[in-house]
């Protein structure tokens, strides 16, 4: 399988995995893909097979130092298989690489297979957002630190810094 910045030909493939991985209220549309993977600020990466077919797709954004994980979406049939940790990693590369400092995400608190990828990947719930995803659907917002440069973001005096 292949990793590689998603383009527009990977559209109907991703709009694929998103109707195949989520319910019907939560799916992005074909046109808020069109947009990220037209985006200055984004990286959308698929992963694919030898073929070209899309088994998984990850989204990400980076503000300053402020990584965001918008999405993953990963095949049905090819869940378990690491295709999901290898996005987010080559995310997490690419947003070290702009200099960022933590990646943050929401995930449901009941996707216990995603809460647990998040986990092993650094990832700590920092708090709870209460009908996030509709009405008794929380999500919990999890935030991984990213050395940058040898020194790991100090948590403690940036938290400090943003409840100022």
């Amino acid at each position: 399988m292949i990793i590689q910045q998603a383009r527009l030909e990977h559209l109907d493939g991703i709009v694929a995995l998103e109707q195949d991985g989520f319910s019907s209220g939560e799916q992005w549309s074909r046109h808020a893909w069109a947009e990220e993977l037209q985006a200055e600020d984004r990286l959308v990466l698929a992963h694919t097979e030898a073929d070209g077919s899309v088994v998984g797709v990850a989204n990400f954004g980076c503000v300053e130092d402020m990584a965001d994980l918008h999405r993953v979406v990963v095949q049905r049939n090819a869940r378990g298989r690491g295709v999901a940790a290898q996005l987010i990693q080559a995310g997490i590369e690419w947003a070290e690489a702009l200099g960022a400092t933590r990646m943050l995400l929401e995930v449901r608190t009941d996707n216990d297979p995603a809460v647990q990828l998040y986990t092993r990947l650094g990832f700590d719930r920092i708090s709870l957002r209460r009908d996030y995803y509709g009405p008794g659907a929380d999500a919990a917002v999890m935030l991984r630190p990213i050395v940058v440069a040898g020194n790991e973001w100090d948590e403690a005096n940036d938290w400090a810094l943003a409840r100022a």
